[in-house]
């Protein structure tokens, strides 16, 4: 009996650094290739060293689950290409694996009887998100598992959020690391010290928050000094201390801990 791949594979740009080229012997799960042009399928099946490209979207009728991935500037190309197809559609499975659809293309597929799902890395070893309708979903699990990589699923409409918060751990705070290094620099600390105690100080605070959660805040218990905090503002130049304010102020808030010393930091900067 002919062995049936698992998967066809609609692709443009560098697959290769996607989790579509962690799928383990690639070569008999992706059967055929389709690009952009010929040129592009089979340019996508070398550097994979997987499938065979094929000249189009016709030559994916035996095939039920469809993996996608394409740049922001050639998904709609690629989307076109699609829906420009004669394939009957109906009960097919697409996986848009590390690309984001728009959501307009995602509705007509849905229309046609496609069902969708998403799974990308998102810059944490190990793991990879994704997000769907049911019927999708255990596939777009499976090809995360089998790319040896632990699938998040991410809630209906939560995607924005889960970026915000990779955000926010990532380019948001990149700026707050660097303003401490500078503070302990201006303190007196040598750059190379600067560094690695800015590095020890997140890392126990990361450590913690992941060992007691809530309560690895500092000042869970103990409230910490008023006078102290306001010395500490006032240490800091016109551009840091509404930053450093508000940090703190969200602490308090968050926790909701010492209302009454985050009421005299809120109207505090009479240095």
């Amino acid at each position: 009996m002919a062995f049936r791949h698992k998967y066809a594979l609609v692709a443009a740009g560098s697959v290769g650094k996607t989790l579509i080229a962690r799928l383990p012997a690639k070569s008999r799960q992706i059967g055929p290739v389709v690009g952009l042009s010929y040129r592009v399928a089979s340019r996508i099946a070398n550097s994979l060293r997987a499938g065979r490209a094929v000249r189009g979207l016709a030559d994916l009728d035996r095939n039920e689950i469809i993996l996608f991935h394409a740049p922001p500037d050639q998904i709609r190309a690629l989307l076109h290409l699609c829906f420009a197809s004669p394939l009957n559609w109906q009960g097919r499975t697409i996986i848009f694996c590390d690309c984001e659809p728009p959501s307009g293309a995602l509705a007509q597929l849905h229309a046609l009887g496609v069902f969708t799902a998403m799974a990308r890395s998102f810059g944490v070893p190990a793991f990879a998100i994704i997000q769907g309708g049911p019927h999708a979903l255990p596939t777009a699990r499976r090809i995360v598992r089998d790319a040896s990589l632990r699938p998040l699923e991410i809630a209906s409409g939560g995607a924005d959020m889960f970026s915000a918060a990779v955000t926010l751990a990532t380019a948001a705070l990149t700026p707050l690391i660097d303003r401490t290094a500078y503070l302990l620099r201006c303190a007196g600390l040598r750059d190379g010290d600067s560094i690695k105690v800015t590095e020890i100080l997140f890392e126990q605070t990361v450590r913690g928050y992941a060992r007691s959660g809530r309560q690895s805040w500092l000042w869970h218990i103990g409230a910490p000094s008023r006078e102290q905090l306001e010395a500490e503002l006032c240490a800091l130049d016109s551009n840091l201390a509404p930053l450093f304010q508000s940090l703190l102020l969200l602490g308090f808030e968050t926790f909701d801990k010492h209302p009454e010393i985050a009421s005299s930091l809120r109207h505090s900067r009479n240095c």
